[in-house]
């Protein structure tokens, strides 16, 4: 007679709580001021991103979702401007340049 264990039930059950959402990175805060006059209403500017892969978007303070979107490793485009500083947020990318090539000033 041949005696063997009795096979082993398990039941997986999911957890409850939702999961969690994806963390929003911190924005890195810049300064325009060298660059680009007080009374610019926007800039162009060149963005290059580290690693190629990455994403960045640019926005100015009351413009967080206008934002400007720069795809790697190396963009153009315009950023509305409503002061001196701008705001840089990264996505997959751990560095970046910027290079300000032209700026709007209201008529």
């Amino acid at each position: 007679m041949d005696m063997q264990p009795p096979p082993a039930f398990v039941q997986l059950v999911q957890s409850e709580e939702p999961p969690d959402a994806p963390v929003e990175p911190t924005p890195v805060k810049v300064d325009v001021r060298k660059y680009i006059p007080d009374s610019a209403i926007a800039v162009t500017m060149i963005v290059t991103l580290t690693p190629p892969t990455g994403q960045a978007v640019v926005y100015a303070p009351g413009h967080e979702d206008d934002g400007t979107l720069f795809k790697g490793p190396r963009a153009i485009d315009e950023v509305k401007l409503s002061g001196p500083f701008i705001y840089v947020k990264l996505y997959g990318a751990t560095s970046f340049d910027i290079q300000y090539t032209n700026y709007r000033q209201p008529y």
